[in-house]
């Protein structure tokens, strides 16, 4: 290895060594030397040196020199070598690693070898899913990413790669390879031809109801194709060797837990399937079996040693077109998802699982705390354990650098606060699912699963109260008043791999207290009866008055999430009929009206997730009281429905009954109800027609606000939690006040109302500027739901419309509102320019509430400096607070700064305010005279000036003018200030979006000696975003700065 460094050879005598290393280290040892293999290695050699920017005019690396894996395993430090990167490559990474540990030396080595996933030369049943690079002296192992099974077997040159030594804990004593860059063939792969007719496949919803149907088909070999949704690690158990991958429909159903299908691989030459196989990604598994799962009664797709994977070709594919008989057969079969048992089937297997960890992080490891025990650190706060892997392949790649992403919980519902969690022994993190973009997870026999999320959202949600204006002290503990947190993580459930766990239940499911966070309590009872329903309406989750037990009617009211939904029943009430449902009972009375409303309280709750609008359920009940879903004769309140005013019936859903989802292509009822979203069209949404004063629309979420008291509080009474207090803004619209803002007056034992805005964007697909409105969430509907961020997409279901006093449409929360996330954030922002325009624009219909303008700055109507006091806002003189009461604890000051510009373009005059940093932009200072004034005016503690139109004479707040005073004067005055700008800005107030616009105003001008009357459009009033100076043409458009 030293002999690397040594001197470059001649051409002649590079050649010469390499040809007696072929020889040796990959020819045959009993054949003659092989000229066209030797010439084919120095060709792929020269091929990938000569495009590199190094080669330095030489057609070979003369400065490399092959080394084989008997010397590879020789050496006793970490190494690399780089052919097919440049030098300037080689530094930038170098220079990267070097922020997280010592990056490897490079050395100057060319490696050739055999790419295999045989440990030994012959042995089939040593194959383990591992990966080796092979020559005449040995065999190494190797990590690879992304690799094509193709490759399995060929002579490969390794153009990047790197070599580490075996670690001290490592028992084997064997080093590995990393291979960075894909390996560049010797000879030429082959390609395997196309089939000459179309291969007959399976999809799988319908290769998952074969797994339940009894017929010489499932003891045939099928073809099974699909996206590859989910793959498990490789685990080993009792001997053997296997992983889990899942398919899932090509098309739309790809996320559904209804259309996937598990396969179980577990023959040793197909283990290297889990290198290759790339979620997303579609695939042909050929010579499928079913299998029955050793001691369940669950059958599976197997893969058997015929078996091949292949790329999905829709034109070489067709779907295995099976017997009207046995078709019918297929679809009246339940689905073979298997459900957690519940408490009394788990009772035999005591003992036999356990809850799975829950941890999930996504960071780099920056140090190793001790290798032997497999401990790192990653981003230098957290510690990872890697004792307990059965497969060393992730810990012998752990070091400085690598970046890491290890997700596994079981899926539990919250009937306390009616979201998913994934939950272990020590706590829950909520979650949000979606099955795709508009697609909202309906199957509720996702609880209870093993859930291991390979791509996700992680969201913190971080609300802190303070008792100063400025940010620059949010670290500082002492000025913190409150500070809350909600974590929570959002995931796409084709991003998931879902593993049903039989498990046995802690506590009884018809116990109150085990359904608050449950995860077995969904296995659907031997025996019952049913009814279907299509869920219509779904209103929100909040905490209403019930009382606790329906025996005791005395008892206080007690504040309990519930939530309620309304349908129409589809067909009669069903028994179960062996491992199915009979047909539906015959209704007493054909022409009744079949609506229904079902009430959610208590444990039912946890179904609150899975219930979505224009969704098929089934509601099932033990069968212990007859006539149960029926509204006839209905004595017992708590357990009998009730009749409505509309005619339908009212049922209280109770903690022992389940809910299952139902498709509705096999419930011809549900063919004709509408099952779209309800959308409100946009203009009776901005109309100030109040027909219909509850609307439905889609939006896009551009903010989420907390809202602070604008005019004044209203405060209620003490001890009411579900009715807080109201505050109006100057406007008229209704906002509610900061959840951790200010205290109730002293003495007082009154609570401010809390409330948040959301500003939307409404879709719409012919306007350049979609209108904006706000929709405002108060008591008993807060916190806010999980996934309401900007960037989501959702949909808003009946919110209540109101008009504020400038004629602005607005939305608030109901009890019979609804909310549904269609998509989550993107995860990566783009910034899109703000549109340019005229101020004149901005009177129009619909105007962007950002833009930028180019326009000139008039006048400054005032300008305010001052200095306060960090925690009561008082003004600082000297630097010393002014206030009072000796009991202010510190005597910290921060500067504000604000003014106002008047600016026209030509098109339309506007009223600018800037604020704090924005001030010195409309100033033209730079950074150092900002700060010089800053810190003139801390004498006085406040320099005010009020310039009350163009021209007019000075008012200062000061007792007697100094310079200071007459200096801000001149540079306000000044072109430094009254010049042109590039102004981007926001709407101060949104314009009126009903009712007629202010008219145009007569105003004189006097020209000379001639006055000039003319019609002017009302004064705008903009928000200073940020000022920059416009950018002109030539040497004149340059602006030298002072400083």
């Amino acid at each position: 290895m030293t002999g690397s460094r040594g001197p470059v050879l001649s051409e002649q005598a590079w050649l010469e060594a390499t040809r007696a290393f072929i020889q040796e280290t990959i020819c045959p040892t009993d054949q003659e030397p092989d000229v066209h293999l030797t010439q084919l290695v120095i060709d792929c050699v020269k091929r990938i040196w000569c495009s590199q920017e190094r080669n330095q005019g030489f057609a070979l690396p003369l400065n490399y020199s092959f080394a084989s894996v008997q010397k590879l395993r020789s050496h006793h430090q970490p190494c690399c070598s780089h052919l097919s990167w440049s030098s300037s490559a080689y530094e930038a990474w170098a220079q990267e690693a070097e922020s997280s540990g010592n990056p490897l030396p490079q050395e100057q080595l060319l490696l050739l070898g055999t790419l295999t996933d045989l440990s030994q030369d012959s042995e089939q049943e040593s194959r383990d899913g591992s990966l080796f690079v092979r020559d005449n002296t040995g065999i190494l192992g190797c990590e690879l990413l992304g690799l094509d099974l193709s490759w399995l077997g060929h002579l490969f040159l390794f153009p990047s790669w790197s070599y580490l030594p075996p670690a001290k804990w490592d028992s084997s004593g064997e080093g590995h390879l990393e291979l960075w860059d894909a390996p560049v063939p010797v000879f030429p792969l082959s390609v395997s031809p196309e089939p000459l007719t179309p291969l007959p496949v399976l999809y799988p919803r319908m290769a998952s109801q074969v797994l339940g149907h009894r017929s010489k088909l499932r003891n045939a070999q099928s073809n099974l194709a699909g996206k590859l949704v989910r793959l498990s690690p490789l685990v080993r158990s009792q001997q053997k060797t296997y992983f889990i991958l899942s398919l899932g429909e090509p098309t739309s159903a790809a996320g559904q837990a209804v259309g996937q299908v598990p396969i179980i691989v577990q023959v040793p030459a197909q283990l290297v399937w889990h290198r290759a196989l790339r979620p997303g990604e579609d695939y042909v598994l050929t010579e499928l079996r079913v299998s029955r799962i050793h001691g369940h009664r669950y059958r599976v797709w197997t893969t058997t040693p015929a078996s091949n994977l292949v790329l999905l070709n829709p034109e070489c594919v067709r779907e295995l077109e099976l017997g009207l008989e046995l078709e019918g057969a297929l679809e009246a079969e339940p689905k073979p998802f298997p459900a957690p048992s519940n408490s009394q089937a788990g009772k035999g297997q005591k003992g036999l699982s356990q809850d799975s960890l829950l941890l999930h992080y996504k960071g780099t490891v920056t140090g190793v705390l001790n290798e032997p025990a497999g401990l790192y650190e990653l981003d230098r706060q957290l510690e990872l354990c890697l004792a307990y892997q059965q497969f060393q392949g992730l810990r012998r790649v752990m070091r400085p650098g690598v970046s890491l992403e290890v997700l596994v919980g079981v899926l539990v519902a919250s009937s306390r606060k009616g979201y998913l969690c994934l939950r272990d022994q020590s706590g829950a993190l909520p979650c949000l699912l979606l099955a795709q973009d508009s697609q909202p997870v309906t199957d509720s026999r996702l609880i209870g699963c093993l859930v291991r999320a390979e791509r996700f959202q992680l969201v913190v949600e971080r609300n802190v109260k303070s008792n100063f204006p400025s940010w620059k002290e949010l670290g500082v503990a002492d000025f913190i008043q409150k500070q809350k947190a909600r974590v929570y993580i959002q995931i796409f459930l084709a991003d998931c791999l879902i593993l049903p766990v039989p498990r046995s239940a802690p506590h009884s499911v018809t116990s109150p207290a085990s359904a608050q966070m449950e995860p077995s309590c969904l296995e659907q009872p031997p025996e019952g009866q049913s009814r279907l329903f299509v869920l219509s309406h779904k209103e929100t989750l909040m905490k209403l008055n019930f009382c606790a037990s329906s025996r005791a009617s005395t008892e206080v009211l007690k504040p309990t999430f519930s939530f309620q939904v309304s349908g129409v029943w589809l067909g009669g009430t069903q028994r179960k009929m062996g491992t199915g449902w009979g047909p539906p009972e015959p209704l007493k009375e054909e022409n009744r009206d079949q609506k229904v409303l079902l009430l959610f309280r208590g444990s039912s709750v946890r179904w609150f997730a899975f219930l979505h609008p224009g969704q098929v359920y089934r509601l099932v009940a033990p069968p212990s009281t007859p006539m149960l879903f029926e509204a006839e004769g209905a004595s017992c309140v708590s357990r009998r429905p009730l009749e409505l005013a509309a005619g339908g019936s009212c049922l209280t859903v109770q903690d022992e009954w389940t809910l299952e989802p139902e498709s509705s292509q096999d419930v011809p009822e549900a063919l004709s109800l509408q099952r779209a979203l309800p959308e409100s069209s946009l203009p009776s949404l901005l109309s100030g027609n109040f027909t219909d004063s509850l609307v439905s629309f889609s939006a896009e979420i551009l903010s989420r606000t907390v809202c602070g008291p604008l005019l004044g509080r209203c405060w209620t009474k003490p001890g009411n939690d579900l009715s807080w207090g109201q505050v109006c803004s100057s406007d008229g619209t209704v906002v509610l006040a900061d959840p951790f803002g200010p205290c109730p007056p002293a003495g007082s034992a009154r609570a401010p109302r809390r409330c948040v805005k959301l500003t939307v964007a409404l879709g719409t697909a012919h306007c350049e500027f979609p209108p904006h409105l706000d929709v405002y969430m108060e008591e008993p509907h807060l916190p806010v739901p999980l996934g309401l961020l900007p960037g989501a997409r959702v949909h808003f279901s009946r919110l209540e419309k109101r008009v504020s006093r400038s004629h602005n449409v607005y939305c608030c929360f109901q009890s019979s509102t609804h909310v549904q996330v269609l998509s989550f954030p993107p995860e990566t922002t783009v910034s899109v320019p703000l549109p340019h325009i005229y101020l004149a624009e901005l009177h129009g219909g619909r105007a962007p509430l950002r833009a930028t303008a180019s326009c000139h700055v008039v006048s400054v109507f005032s300008l305010e400096l001052q200095w306060v006091c960090a925690h009561c806002s008082s003004v600082c003189l000297q630097g010393r607070c002014t206030r009072q009461d000796p009991s202010c604890p510190t005597q910290t000051s921060v500067s504000q700064a604000s003014i106002r510009l008047l600016v026209e373009d030509g098109t339309a005059e506007a009223m600018v305010t800037c604020k704090n940093h924005h001030v010195t932009e409309a100033l033209g200072l730079c950074p150092s005279e900002w700060t010089s004034l800053l810190e003139s005016a801390r004498g006085p503690g406040r320099v005010a000036l009020q310039f009350t139109r163009p021209g007019a004479h000075l008012e200062s707040s000061a007792e007697k003018i100094g310079p200071l005073t007459l200096f801000l004067r001149a540079l306000c005055t000044s072109p430094a200030v009254l010049r042109p700008v590039e102004l981007s800005f926001e709407l101060e107030r949104r314009p009126c979006n009903i009712g007629p616009l202010e008219p145009p105003r007569l105003q004189r001008f006097q020209c000379g000696e001639l006055p000039v009357l003319t019609r002017l459009n009302p004064r705008l009033r903009l928000t200073c975003l940020s000022i920059r100076e416009p950018q002109l043409p030539g040497p004149l458009g340059a602006r030298a700065s002072p400083c």
